[in-house]
Parts: C-alpha cells; structure tokens; sequence
C-alpha cells in the first residue's frame, strides 16, 4: 500500500514537473518571438519611382506624408536589445524610430538618382539608450537596426518591433484589392458583351 502511494505522488510530481516545463518552453518561445507593430505604410505613386508615402504611428489617426523616390523604402530605428533573460521576465526592447527614405534596388540608380531622407524622431532628445541609464545591466547591446523591402501600391506594409530589430511585412491594401477586381470584372463583361461605345 506504502509502495502504491509512493508510485502515486511520483506520478503527480512528475506531471506537475512536466507540465511546468511545457509551460516554461511555450512562455520562453513566446516571450522571444514576439512581435509589435510600431508603424504602417501605404504609397501613392506620383511619378516614375516617386511615391507619396504615408506612414501611421501606433495612436496616430491621421497618416504623415512623405515624398520619397526610388522602387524600395527604408526604416531606420536606434535599437536597444535586452539580454534574453530580461525578455522572459516581461521586459521588451526599446526601440526609437529615425528614419524614412526611399532607396533605389540598383547601385547605380542610388547613386546618381535622386534621394529624401526624413527624421521621424524630430520630437524626441537623446538617444534610446540614454533612457536605460539606470538598467545598463540589463542591456545586451544597442545598435541600428533597419528593414526595406519592394514599393508596391497594392500593399500596405506594417513595420515591426522584435527583440533582435525591425522587420517589415506586407499585405494586399483593401481599397486597392476592390479596386483590382472591379478590373477585372469590368474586364470580362467588356470582353463577353463587348465595350461601350465612346460617347
């Protein structure tokens, strides 16, 4: 009987053990993959790769307008990682964005075309490091961090904050998929039916 429930607490224990370690590895992959969303992009483009770009920051309901050339963009952040073990406790990096710029994909177009860079932390003073003063020890390292990727007018782009930088992903725009498909509609009834006739 002594032998049974000796068995019996094990069991337990080894089940809570268990499932404390289940949850330990769920909270530390979470914890340090975890990804926010600090701006959102749209385009319009204007001229041959010039774009008005608008940029919404989070709390922000009117989007800032920018002019930027060349067939990519680029933000630019001031990044401070936190030691791992910091980011499980609950702690997140800190982050402050810099700066907008459009970029052309060939060496030769950046170089000779023309190019706008603008300062998103205009209102901001110091450096994102300077706010973790007091927590140095918590610091694993500061540095730049910085994402670009493709102008499409079809997408809007979401700008993220992880633990290690920035990363940037896009998505079809709505309003620009409506429109799209309105096309091709329009396209097949004219093809079918034939156009109208010009007036």
């Amino acid at each position: 009987m002594r032998v049974v429930r000796i068995s019996l607490f094990a069991i337990v224990l080894l089940s809570v053990a268990l499932a404390l370690s289940i949850f330990g590895i769920v909270l530390t992959y979470t914890r340090l993959t975890d990804e926010v969303p600090v701006a959102e992009v749209t385009f319009e483009q204007t001229g041959s790769e010039e774009f008005n770009a608008y940029l919404r920051l989070p709390g922000e309901d009117i989007p800032r307008k920018y002019v930027i050339y060349g067939d990519q963009f680029r933000v630019d952040a001031q990044f401070v990682k936190l030691k791992p073990w910091v980011n499980i406790l609950g702690m997140d990096a800190r982050y402050r964005l810099d700066r907008l710029e459009g970029r052309f994909s060939q060496i030769e177009q950046q170089n000779s075309g023309p190019h706008r860079a603008y300062d998103l932390a205009s209102k901001y003073s110091g450096s994102v490091s300077a706010w973790l003063v007091p927590w140095n020890f918590l610091v694993d390292a500061e540095y730049g961090s910085s994402t670009y990727t493709d102008i499409s007018t079809d997408d809007v782009y979401t700008v993220y904050r992880s633990h290690f930088g920035l990363l940037v992903r896009s998505n079809p725009n709505a309003a620009a998929g409506k429109n799209s498909k309105a096309g091709v509609i329009n396209g097949m009834f004219n093809w079918l039916f034939g156009s109208e006739k010009a007036q």
